[in-house]
């Protein structure tokens, strides 16, 4: 299973299918409280914006995790032997 890093707020290594599975991830560790998903991505991409002034897009989860890959804020780590 690939194994991704996430650079937003802390440095954490999270194994999943694809990179999308970051929004539950984030979504659980949350301080906004209950909203559902496409509301949730919605106010993350825009919090990511202001944080680091760089565009997200968040249609879908592999849209928004594409982003932030792209954006150098999730890594997709080697694999290791």
């Amino acid at each position: 299973m690939p194994r991704y890093r996430l650079h937003y707020g802390s440095f954490e290594d999270f194994y999943a299918q694809g990179a999308g599975e970051v929004v539950p991830l984030l979504q659980e560790r949350h301080v906004l409280g209950e909203m559902d998903e496409g509301e949730f991505m919605r106010r993350l991409a825009i919090e990511m914006c202001e944080w680091s002034g760089d565009n997200y897009h968040y249609g879908s989860r592999d849209a928004l995790a594409g982003s932030m890959i792209r954006n150098g804020l999730l890594e997709l780590m080697p694999e290791t032997c």
